[in-house]
């Protein structure tokens, strides 16, 4: 990979600065803790460990509150030591996209916007018994994100939504000059607001439609309550592990998610589009989904326009990917068939939008043991649809647990021409691939333990191919490279002996 080599969108593919399609693949790192001054502690021997795990792009976190701590007054400090990050992952031939992070909305509750620019209208924040429940049921955040769909005025007259475009304009103005930042993911997450009200009763109506019509009688009051409370989800929520009656649920309120994503959600992302492009109009824009989304909810956004009113060409659908039991002790129950629904509703997103699909976060493992089985099942999905992703989220240890199985593999991060399928098997030391090759370029392959390869059957097509393997220093794992050898199309089956 050359380190300077633009990355940008071609159809519905990432390609490099020689055309090359390109997998990114990579972790979230994102602090948002207040007092560093949302400035993670990370140093050369992180992202030294990054590129020794495969790892060839971040999505690196932004927080408005240490963007813009005052009304209009930037922290130019902040910034600087986001770039540190940048050149950092740069020394590692890691690619960088900013990402404009939000949990909860504000910083008053969980992290994102500043003080002067939550507007709760008097509700107090409660925390839930999960982190994520605020957003369901706390008025203060939800309130929170009203006004700033609204843009209300904040404390100098201005609109919360402009001064949030606004730091949008300045970040890119300060950054996009570093050689690999590659695009901008323009909001964490966005959440409806106060309709999530509306959200949750026609799913808590048409969840106590299909409990009644099996179990008889029960009132919506006790689902509710059965849903907040970690003890008693399992016991309530076990007919969810039917994938068809969980598309029952989670489609009843999209009219509601539709129309927001339609007539707020796509719009706001338009302005963002707007004021960034009249300062860098080379890199990738990342869009995400409504919250409920992340669940499999069907999604109705609207593809970015240019300023002549076509279709955006450098654009990326980025949504996420959680099962409903994320950031619970129920995480290792996450079931096989909800997570392929989906994955399979924002296939079919990308799919309407005709642009490439980066996963900007799936995973949440964090420190088990017990949740292997559902990181190895997304990374085949994510092998199935050739996509790209970053995990959430970085931390030093995290190759110490099973859950790191799904995440450092093998995939091929460049490929002269285009990439039909591959696949890698863990244990049984199995990897094949297919593409087309098209182009005087090598095909580069990331392996986390080269000595296998080189102890294994590697079968080339055309008969009698070559290859060279890469170490890379100070680590086990390296490159499978694959000079050009002929247009049209090659395999590769690599099994042990």
């Amino acid at each position: 990979m050359n380190k300077l080599a633009a990355v940008k969108v071609q159809g519905m593919r990432f390609v490099d600065g020689t055309g090359r399609e390109v997998l990114l693949h990579g972790v979230n790192m994102v602090c948002k803790d207040k007092k560093s001054h949302y400035i993670g502690n990370w140093d050369e021997r992180d992202f030294k460990k990054l590129k020794s795990w495969g790892m060839n792009v971040i999505r690196l976190g932004i927080i408005w509150d240490g963007l813009e701590p005052e009304p209009n007054v930037y922290n130019d400090d902040y910034i600087e030591k986001i770039r540190h990050f940048i050149r950092l992952a740069e020394q590692q031939d890691i690619w960088v996209f900013l990402d404009m992070h939000q949990d909860l909305f504000s910083s008053a509750f969980g992290d994102g916007a500043p003080l002067w620019a939550t507007i709760t209208d008097g509700e107090l924040y409660e925390a839930g018994a999960t982190w994520s429940d605020a957003y369901l049921f706390n008025g203060a955040v939800q309130n929170a994100f009203d006004h700033f769909w609204r843009n209300t005025p904040g404390p100098v007259g201005k609109g919360i939504q402009d001064h949030f475009i606004d730091a949008w304009k300045y970040l890119v103005q300060k950054l996009h000059i570093e050689p690999n930042v590659i695009g901008y993911d323009l909001l964490n997450e966005p959440f409806i607001g106060r309709e999530a009200t509306d959200v949750m009763d026609k799913m808590m109506n048409q969840y106590a439609e299909i409990y009644q019509s099996q179990n008889g009688d029960i009132e919506q009051e006790e689902i509710f309550a059965a849903f907040l409370d970690p003890n008693r989800k399992e016991d309530y929520f076990h007919l969810l592990e039917d994938a068809a009656i969980f598309q029952q649920v989670i489609d009843a309120p999209s009219p509601i998610l539709h129309k927001f994503e339609q007539t707020i959600l796509s719009p706001f992302f338009q302005r963002v589009t707007d004021a960034i492009r009249t300062i860098d109009d080379k890199r990738i824009l990342f869009l995400e989904t409504n919250y409920f989304a992340n669940l499999g909810v069907s999604i109705m956004i609207q593809p970015l326009l240019d300023h002549a009113g076509n279709k955006e060409s450098q654009q990326v659908y980025a949504p996420h990917a959680y099962d409903l039991v994320v950031d619970t002790e129920l995480a290792h129950t996450a079931n096989d068939r909800r997570l392929d629904l989906i994955f399979e509703r924002h296939e079919q997103t990308k799919q309407r939008l005709g642009i490439p699909m980066m996963f900007g976060e799936w995973g949440a493992f964090y420190n088990t043991n017990n949740t292997a089985h559902i990181s190895l099942h997304i990374k085949r999905l994510m092998e199935r649809l050739l996509c790209s992703d970053t995990y959430w989220d970085y931390t030093p240890d995290m190759d110490q647990y099973l859950p790191f199985l799904g995440v450092r593999r093998a995939y091929p991060m460049a490929v002269s021409g285009n990439l039909y399928q591959y696949r890698h098997e863990e244990g049984i030391g199995s990897f094949q691939m297919r593409w087309k090759e098209s182009l005087n370029e090598s095909t580069i392959i990331y392996f986390p333990n080269i000595q296998e390869v080189e102890q294994a059957n590697v079968v080339l097509s055309p008969a009698g191919s070559n290859y060279r393997i890469h170490r890379i220093e100070d680590s086990s794992a390296g490159y499978l490279e694959i000079p050009e050898a002929v247009k049209g199309v090659r395999s590769l089956v690599i099994t042990k002996d």
